[in-house]
């Protein structure tokens, strides 16, 4: 492990690659749902030793791994009653256009 505190970012990371992986052992299928996790992303993730996640969050330092929602300002400007709603309804980010025609 690494002596020098984590900053704001590299927290963050570690704590959702923690939850991740726990969420991984659990139930794989709704975990990757959740976070957009392809199988072999998860599997990877899951298999990484807890000393190899904390030198991957030092090493990526202040660059956040898991960014925030395209719609993140339109959930937050949207009555708490119909956020959810919104978010289930709307893809964390668009759908990557395919290059095949």
């Amino acid at each position: 492990m690494h002596d020098s505190p984590l900053t704001e970012v590299q927290a963050a990371n570690l704590r959702t690659l923690i939850t991740v992986r726990l969420g991984l052992e659990r139930d794989i299928v709704d975990t990757c749902r959740m976070f957009a996790l392809d199988p072999g992303t998860a599997e990877q993730l899951r298999a990484l030793p807890l000393d190899r996640l904390w030198t991957l969050v030092y090493a990526v330092g202040q660059v956040s791994l898991f960014v925030a929602r395209d719609d993140l300002g339109n959930l937050l400007a949207s009555p708490s009653t119909v956020a959810g709603a919104l978010a289930a309804a709307h893809p964390p980010r668009p759908a990557p256009l395919s290059t095949t025609r």
